[in-house]
Order: structure tokens, then sequence, then C-alpha cells
């Protein structure tokens, strides 16, 4: 695997699990930093969520100005540089992963008072897809089925992303590195691609609302989009199955009704880290 010079970060063969247990990473992609808010595409992009319907319900009367909202969060640059490239190559995967970060953050709120665990939970949010840069051309656009190589790249997507974040932070205890790796994870355990169950309200959040973008967007594999009240009777079945906090979904509905927030039930932002076997 390689960072988007060219570098290799990560040879062929290795595991994970002692890659991420050994490797003593360094600070080199620090050395040159962005601000959010100074990203004139990401802050642009990321305004227009706001009268994306029906995110506009949700987000109504919430941070108007998004730009100010980021003020002074900051990622190595390189990580915008995968953005933009994610955004030539595959604009709906980028629209999606915005639309999960600022609707994310927005939700996250209801329960997190403290701004910069917010703030840098937005950040974990905008990155956590960066593995799909180093996915081969036109595999998500694909309409047939996939191969068994394909599909395993496709399970493999997290762990990319997660040696991703690690080398461009750092740090492979960082929360952008540790999202990217669980994003795909769910509370019952029936995710990828380690199976394990979480326990976070932050990766609560990020999955009900991959999986509702996803519903009602056009995707190159289905016939038609979901309506939106097909894609939450899904969503229900999933919360009720236990693949979904309830809760979560419940506040979701109640800003798309545009009703009053109601006093949900009390969520921790809970545990983010590598499963046990790669500690």
């Amino acid at each position: 695997m390689k960072d988007i010079r060219g570098l290799v970060l990560f040879q062929a063969g290795t595991q994970i699990e002692d890659w991420a247990r050994k490797v003593v990473l360094n600070q080199d992609y620090l050395k040159k930093k962005s601000k959010f808010k100074e990203v004139s595409f990401l802050a642009d992009d990321c305004q227009s969520i706001f009268s994306r319907k029906p995110y506009d319900k949700v987000l109504r009367n919430w941070a108007p100005n998004f730009r100010e909202w980021m003020g002074e969060i900051y990622a190595p640059s390189v990580l915008f540089d995968e953005l933009r490239v994610l955004k030539t190559t595959d604009p709906y995967s980028y629209q999606h992963v915005l639309t999960i970060a600022v609707v994310g953050a927005r939700l996250l709120e209801i329960w997190i008072k403290a701004n910069p665990t917010v703030k840098r939970s937005f950040q974990a949010l905008t990155f956590h897809r960066v593995g799909k840069n180093r996915f081969p051309e036109g595999l998500l656009q694909k309409k047939g089925e996939l191969s068994d190589v394909e599909r395993r790249l496709i399970f493999e997507q997290p762990m990319v992303g997660f040696v991703l974040n690690a080398c461009y932070w750092g740090d492979a205890n960082h929360l952008c590195a540790k999202v990217a790796l669980q994003h795909q994870e769910d509370r019952s355990g029936k995710g990828y691609p380690f199976g394990v169950k979480t326990n976070s309200l932050l990766l609560d959040i990020l999955r009900m609302l991959d999986r509702f973008d996803a519903l009602i967007s056009e995707r190159p594999f289905r016939y038609k989009a979901f309506t939106v009240r097909e894609a939450l009777d899904i969503l229900r079945e999933e919360a009720e199955s236990g693949r979904l906090e309830p809760d979560v979904l419940r506040a979701f509905i109640d800003l798309l009704r545009e009703e009053r927030l109601k006093d949900y039930k009390k969520l921790k932002f809970g545990t983010i880290g590598r499963p046990d076997k790669m500690e």
C-alpha cells in the first residue's frame, strides 16, 4: 500500500495486526497541515449539504456558517489531497462522506456537549473512507456481480483507511485511524472486517447515516433509490435486530420531521479501538 505520492507504507503480505502493534510511525506528514475552514473546496461542499434534501430539515437553524463552525481544526494536508482525489474519481462517495460528517456532527451534539469532542469526531468522519482511493478504477461503479477478488478488496477497505490515517497522523491510535478501521462494524458483531461488537455513539451515528444515505441514493447496482419512508423502515428493522442504536434513529427521524427533540436515552461517546487481537 502506498501514500498518495507513491511511497510504500505497508508491504504486501504483512499482517495488519502485527503492523499496528509494532510499527513506529513518524510525524513527517504533520509538518504540512491545513485548517478545515481554509480548504475552500471542502468548506463550500460541506456548506452545500445544508440545502440537500432531506438533510435540509435536519440541519435547519444549526451552524448556518459551517466554515466558521469548523474553526481551527486541522489535518495533515495530504488528507485533503486524498479527498480531492475521491471527489474527482468517485463524486458519490465524496458527497456521501461529507453528508455523514456534517449530519453526524449535528446528531452527536444532541448527546455530547463538549465542542472539541464533536469537532474531533467531525474530523474522523470526514476521513473515514480515504481507503476507497485505493480501489481499482471502476470497481465502485460496477453493475454486475463482483468477483471474489473484488469482494475481498471491498472488505479490506477499512483496513486500508486505517493504515493511511495512522501513517498520515503518525499515530495508530488516532481517532481518525480507529474510526476508519471500524466504520463497517456494528453493535451486533455482524459487520466487517473483524466482526467485533462495537460500543460507540459515534459509530452508531456513522452506521445509521451510512445506511440511510446509501439507501436513498441512486447506485449502479440497484434499479432505483429507496424513498425516505422505505429507508427508515429498513433502519427500524435494523434497530430492532440490534445492529443500530434505536435512540440515534429516533433523534434522526424527529429532526427529519422537524419535531421537537425529546429526552432520549443517555448515550456516552463510548469506546472506539482496535479489536482485542490487534492490541
